[in-house]
C-alpha cells in the first residue's frame, strides 16, 4: 500500500497470512483476490446495496475456483504453476464484471482479455524478499483493469482458448471442468484455515492434538502419513529459519501446536518461537509419501498420524481437519479468528441484502479511511 496500491496491498496481506480460505480440489485460495477486489470496489462507490456487493463477491469466486478446477490446481503446483495466481485475474474480472453489470460479450471479452495474460509463474515462497504475493495483487489489479476495458467498449478474443487448443501459457484448460454441473456453487466447498498453516499440513497437526493433547511424555516418534503431493510440501525436518518455513513445515508445526499451541495464531513468526523443548519434539516427526492416501487428493487433503510411546502405537487419520467444508468453523470460531475485527464481522453479521454498503467496514481495514 506503500506503493499507492490498496489493492495490491490488501491481496498481499491477506494471502501471506496463510489462514485465509482455501478450495482444495482447485487448489486456489480465492478470498485473498476476490473479498479486497470487492472491498476495493465498493470504496469507490460501486455498490448500491450489500446483496450487490456480496453477488459480485460470489461471481468472482465462482470464476477464481473453476479455472483452478479446470487447470486442475493441484497438481499443477508441482509443476511451479500457482494456481491462485493463474485464476486471480479472471476472478477479479468476473467480479467486476458483475459489479459494473456488464453484458455477455462485454464480459466474456474482459474475461479474455484476463486469461491472456495469465501464467501462474511466481516467485517462491520460501526466497528472501519474494515478491510472490504483491504479484498476486498485481493480478487482481489486472482483471480490473480488464473489466474497465471492457466496460468502454475493449474487448479480449473470446475464441482465445480455441485458437490456442484449450491451452494459455502451455497450461492445459480442461473445458468439461469449467463448465461441469453449472448449477452448482463450488463456493459451499470452500474452507478455512483456523491459523496460520500450510493446507497440506493442518490435518496432520490436528491428527496429533486429538490423539497426544498436551502431553509428550514418553513419545519417541511421531510419524505423519499424506499423500506424495502433500508430502513434498510439508517435509521440511530441519529447523525453520524464516516466516513461511515455519508456516510450511509440519515437524515444526507439530511441536508447536502440542507444546506451545497459543502461538499457532501468531502471523509474523520473524523469527519463528523458539525453545529447546520444541527442537527436541519436532526432531522426533517423520513424514511419509502414503500412496494408499493418494485416492483420496485432491478432493481431501488427509493425513494418518502414527505416535510411538512407551513402545506402543495409537494411530489417528484425518480426512476433514476443523475448518473444512464438511467440518467447518463455526461464527464464533470465526470472531475468534478475527481478533481486533471482531466488531466488524459482527456488523457484517446483521447486514441485510437491500441495506447500503456500510462504509465503517472500510475505515476499518488497513489504509481503509485513506481511500474513503
Amino acid at each position: 500500500m506503500a506503493l499507492g496500491s490498496r489493492l495490491a496491498g490488501w491481496c498481499a496481506a491477506a494471502r501471506l497470512t496463510e489462514a485465509d480460505d482455501i478450495h482444495l480440489s482447485s487448489c486456489t485460495t480465492p478470498g485473498s483476490v476476490i473479498v479486497p477486489t470487492a472491498l476495493h470496489m465498493a470504496a469507490g462507490g460501486v455498490f448500491a446495496t450489500w446483496g450487490d456487493f456480496v453477488t459480485a463477491t460470489l461471481a468472482g469466486y465462482e470464476a477464481m475456483i473453476r479455472l483452478g478446477y479446470a487447470i486442475d490446481g493441484p497438481r499443477i503446483l508441482a509443476r511451479k504453476i500457482w494456481p491462485t495466481l493463474f485464476s486471480a485475474a479472471v476472478g477479479a474480472t468476473a467480479l467486476a464484471s458483475r459489479a459494473w453489470k456488464l453484458d455477455v460479450s462485454q464480459t466474456a471479452g474482459a474475461l479474455a482479455t484476463a486469461l491472456a495474460g495469465s501464467t501462474g509463474i511466481a516467485p517462491p515462497a520460501m526466497m528472501s524478499n519474494s515478491s510472490r504475493w504483491l504479484s498476486l495483487g498485481i493480478a487482481a489489479e489486472n482483471g480490473l483493469l480488464a473489466a474497465r476495458a471492457a466496460k468502454d467498449g475493449v474487448l479480449g478474443d473470446v475464441q482465445l482458448l480455441e485458437r490456442h487448443t484449450g491451452r494459455i501459457a502451455g497450461v492445459k484448460i480442461s473445458r468439461r471442468r469449467l463448465l461441469e454441473n453449472p448449477g452448482k456453487f463450488l463456493f459451499d466447498e470452500i474452507g478455512l484455515k483456523p491459523y496460520p498453516i500450510a493446507r497440506q499440513a493442518l490435518a496432520a497437526v490436528e491428527a496429533c492434538r486429538e490423539l497426544i493433547g498436551g502431553n509428550i511424555r514418553g513419545i519417541t516418534t511421531i510419524t505423519v502419513k499424506v499423500p506424495s503431493a502433500q508430502a513434498k510440501v510439508i517435509d521440511q525436518p530441519f529447523w525453520p529459519l524464516n516466516r513461511m518455513q515455519s508456516i510450511a513445515g509440519v515437524q515444526y508445526l507439530i511441536a508447536l501446536a502440542l507444546l506451545a499451541p497459543e502461538h499457532l495464531m501468531d502471523f509474523d513468526r520473524s523469527p519463528p518461537f523458539e525453545t529447546s523443548a520444541l527442537q527436541s519434539l519436532a526432531q522426533k516427526v517423520r513424514v511419509r509419501a502414503d500412496s494408499r492416501l493418494d485416492a483420496q487428493y485432491p478432493e481431501t487433503w488427509p493425513a494418518r498420524v502414527v505416535v510411538e510411546r512407551w513402545g506402543k502405537h495409537r494411530s489417528a487419520l484425518v480426512s476433514h481437519p476443523r475448518g473444512d467444508a464438511p467440518n467447518p468453523m463455526q461464527w464464533d470460531d470465526v470472531l475468534n479468528k478475527a481478533g481486533r475485527y471482531q466488531g466488524v464481522l459482527t456488523q457484517i453479521g446483521a447486514i441485510e441484502p437491500n441495506d447500503p454498503f456500510p462504509s465503517s467496514i472500510l475505515d476499518a481495514l488497513p489504509g481503509g479511511d485513506r481511500y474513503s
